[in-house]
């Protein structure tokens, strides 16, 4: 009965609002947009390509005048800070370094220095060192060609090696990263990665050794050559046919060295690999470093030789010398080899320079790569190894320049 009464009612006033009109137009309306009208007309379509048929007269135009000066290119952007004399709007990095460089006018990128007139590409452009053999540094002997010293003086150690200077005498660190040659994607890696100041050794019996010392000089890479010396336990390992024999004369390890020394050409210098027995029989290490001396070839020590009589031998025979503080990488984690590379740091800049040896291990590049990115705000110089090799000989010696072997410590190869 209820449903009948109300059903009615509705009915009734259904009919009502049908013969009276719209209740809607008796008062004013107003309507609620929930989000902004538009034209509902065909939009306008943004010009992708050339071939859609846009009028391109039609397209905005932009005032330019402002740009008029700016360079276009592929320089990157980030990092970036000024140097005295050029006006900043922003920060990039920390200005307190960059002001006291004293380098000039210019704008700090990503760590270098591009003054007024240079881009920044022509900066840090690799410049490739010369294709070796260069002329009348070589010699053949027994069918076997050897570096030697030419006849207007010039020596392996010197011609081979990557120019450097260091105007300003900042402290200097050296790295050198061996074991190359032997695996393929680690060495290229390393000649790829790596900046080209840190030094390259490789193996001497590497698949294709010149090759890969070719393309390390085209890489603005110096290069070493591994000399293997006796070791006091070998383990399960085998020795090296031409491992250099604590024990033995001239007789025995000049051949060998010989035959090591001819492996390839356009290395300024030799390593060892291994050598802690070798390298504390003065008498066996003689007639080795004076072939060394007599052709020029300069000898880096890798750090690992705690009784070593290399330096004294080299003083003795006039051989161009280096020795590293210590490995970077006895110990292959990101924190063991960033601790050394500090360390390297330290010494640096409580003598005047520093020199790492590690090897081509994927967490030793990557770390050395990012180390040697970060030196630039601290004021250190990564330089190639040939740059802390000591005096050339007695006759020759030069003041200025040092081994990092010495007892002394004096400025490092100051005027490059």
């Amino acid at each position: 009965m209820s449903l009948l009464v109300f059903g009615g009612l509705a009915g009734a006033l259904g009919a009502g609002i049908q013969f009276s009109g719209d209740p809607s137009a008796a008062g004013p309306r107003q309507q609620l947009a929930l989000f902004e009208v538009i034209d509902e007309g065909k939009p306008e379509l943004k010009t992708r390509l050339k071939t859609d048929g846009t009028d391109m007269a039609m397209l905005p135009q932009v005032d330019t005048d402002g740009y008029a000066e700016v360079e276009s290119g592929d320089e990157p952007s980030l990092d970036v800070a000024y140097a005295e004399g050029a006006e900043a709007t922003g920060t990039g990095g920390p200005s307190d370094d960059v002001m006291a460089d004293g380098e000039g006018v210019g704008v700090r990128i990503n760590g270098k220095l591009v003054k007024p007139g240079e881009s920044y590409g022509e900066v840090t452009k690799i410049a490739s060192l010369d294709d070796a053999p260069i002329s009348g540094m070589t010699e053949t002997l027994n069918g076997v060609r050897l570096p030697r010293i030419a006849p207007d003086g010039r020596t392996p150690s010197e011609v081979y090696a990557r120019p450097f200077a260091n105007p300003s005498q900042k402290p200097v660190v050296a790295l050198v990263v061996g074991g190359l040659g032997i695996n393929a994607t680690h060495t290229k890696s390393a000649i790829e990665e790596l900046p080209p100041e840190v030094t390259l050794s490789f193996a001497p019996d590497a698949n294709r050794l010149q090759y890969w010392i070719d393309r390390a000089r085209a890489a603005g890479h110096e290069v070493l050559i591994e000399l293997p010396m006796e070791n006091y336990d070998y383990g399960r390992m085998k020795m090296h046919p031409q491992t250099l024999l604590a024990g033995k004369g001239a007789d025995v390890n000049v051949p060998r060295l010989n035959t090591l020394l001819g492996r390839a050409s356009g290395y300024f210098g030799v390593i060892n690999y291994q050598g802690a027995k070798f390298a504390e029989d003065a008498a066996a290490v003689r007639p080795v470093l004076d072939v060394l001396g007599k052709r020029g070839v300069a000898l880096v020590e890798d750090g690992s030789l705690e009784e070593a009589s290399l330096d004294k031998v080299a003083d003795q025979t006039h051989v161009r010398y280096a020795k590293a503080a210590s490995p970077i990488d006895t110990k292959l984690t990101a924190d063991d080899i960033n601790l050394e590379l500090m360390e390297l740091e330290t010494i640096a800049k409580e003598k005047g320079a520093a020199m790492g040896a590690g090897y081509a291990f994927p967490i030793t590049i990557e770390m050395a790569k990012i180390w040697a990115s970060e030196l630039g705000p601290k004021g250190i110089i990564l330089a190639p190894v040939s740059a802390l090799v000591g005096t050339t000989p007695a006759e020759l010696v030069d003041a200025e320049r040092v081994a990092t072997g010495s007892k002394a410590p004096a400025p490092v190869n100051p005027a490059g």
